[in-house]
């Protein structure tokens, strides 16, 4: 288990047990606008979140001005010669934790970087220039999720869960895994459960199955994919769910 300073343990317990929201928009969206991460910030922080995520360094530093909640930040990068997109190299990571992040957030896969190295090697890169900050791996199964503790990573999820080979489903979330990394983490690091969970039982059910916290984002940010969901099921799953939902 890694260890932490007062300061990591104080908003280490804040998001214990807590709804972290995800708060993230493609300018593609149809609510997307100005202002309008700080506006879904300002939603959550009402609503009781525990904490935030946030992509983009003008992002986090738009809202870290609002709020003294833990932010995770990272920094979407995406790349012709890779599939590692989530604050993918130490620049972006300079800038996520320049910008007010107080975890930051990596895709540490076993997947090939832009740079040809395994993705996961960030980690002790940013341990060794920002030896105080979080680290969050986001992962795709139990056995990345190990890599990841072993490499330094303070937590993991399985943001990228659905980027495994055959996944069990894109757009729901998977249990069976989520109890896998559990017991695979256990005395190693904590478990966010991230991935798809679209309500509040979903979520209750991740705390029960050994996640430390859970982290929502479409199903409460993106209302657009919250219709779709429902029009998929209306329309007996004629349209195939896209892969970005």
């Amino acid at each position: 288990m890694q260890s932490y300073n007062e300061k990591q343990q104080k908003m280490i317990q804040q998001l214990k047990n807590g709804l972290i929201v995800s708060c993230q928009a493609k300018k593609d969206d149809p609510m997307y606008m100005p202002g309008i991460i700080t506006g879904m910030a300002k939603s959550a922080i009402w609503g009781g979140a525990a904490g935030l995520r946030l992509n983009t360094p003008e992002q986090i530093s738009e809202v870290r001005q609002i709020t003294d909640l833990p932010i995770i930040g990272l920094w979407k990068q995406h790349s012709e010669n890779s599939s590692v997109f989530i604050t993918p190299t130490m620049e972006a990571v300079d800038e996520v934790i320049g910008a007010g992040a107080d975890i930051v957030a990596i895709d540490a896969t076993d997947r090939i970087n832009a740079d040809g190295e395994k993705a996961y090697l960030l980690i002790e890169k940013i341990k060794q220039k920002y030896p105080e900050t979080i680290i969050l791996a986001d992962i795709r199964n139990e056995e990345e999720a190990v890599i990841a503790l072993e490499q330094g990573a303070h937590m993991v999820a399985p943001t990228l869960y659905r980027f495994n080979d055959n996944p069990k489903s894109i757009d729901s979330p998977d249990f069976e895994m989520l109890a896998k990394i559990v017991r695979a983490c256990e005395g190693k690091g904590l478990v966010l459960m991230e991935g798809k969970i679209n309500t509040p039982e979903e979520a209750i059910e991740s705390l029960y199955l050994g996640a430390y916290a859970v982290v929502v984002g479409s199903a409460i940010t993106r209302p657009h994919l919250t219709t779709l969901r429902f029009t998929n099921k209306i329309n007996k799953y004629e349209n195939k769910m896209p892969l970005y939902y």
